[in-house]
This record gives structure tokens, C-alpha cells and sequence, in this order.
């Protein structure tokens, strides 16, 4: 059942409910539920991105700052591919 979405009712903080109306507003988002959905994503990359760093540096070692900026770097390089690649909605 790939594609349907579930209906929630959550309670959030006005000045968190208003970056999400930003996005809407500004056209980054179609409307509410994509703008939340997305930050939801986003924070379940980042969660799986510093769980991938940490078994990194268990197994090699701490990352040194030239890696790390060099990571961020690519990672900033391909979310901006990806964003402008992104289909027009």
C-alpha cells in the first residue's frame, strides 16, 4: 500500500507551526502536510546520518575536521542537485 497516507492530529508549539506555514507561504511547500511530512524526513536523515557517523568513529576512529568539512560539503552539493532537480509542483 505504497503511497497512502494516515491522517494524525498533533499539538505543536505556534512559533514551530509557523516555519511549516513559512514553507507553505513562501511556495517551498504545497500545503501544510507536505511542509510537516518533509521536516519528518528531514529528521529521520539527520538521525540516521549521526547513527552512520557514530559506528564511523567507533570503527576508525573521530573524524577529523577536514573530513567533516568536507562532508558537510557534499552533502550541501547534493541536496542542492537534488533540489533543483526536483520536479516543479
Amino acid at each position: 500500500m505504497l503511497g497512502m497516507k494516515k491522517r494524525v492530529t498533533i499539538s505543536v508549539d505556534p512559533e514551530v507551526l509557523e516555519v511549516a506555514r513559512a514553507d507553505v507561504d513562501t511556495g517551498r511547500a504545497p500545503n501544510l502536510s507536505v511542509a510537516v511530512e518533509g521536516a519528518l524526513r528531514a529528521r529521520g536523515r539527520s538521525v540516521a546520518l549521526q547513527e552512520a557517523v557514530a559506528l564511523a568513529e567507533e570503527e576508525h576512529g573521530t573524524v577529523s575536521e577536514e573530513m567533516e568539512e568536507w562532508a558537510i560539503g557534499e552533502l550541501r552539493r547534493v541536496r542542492r542537485e537534488t533540489s533543483s532537480s526536483m520536479p516543479e509542483r
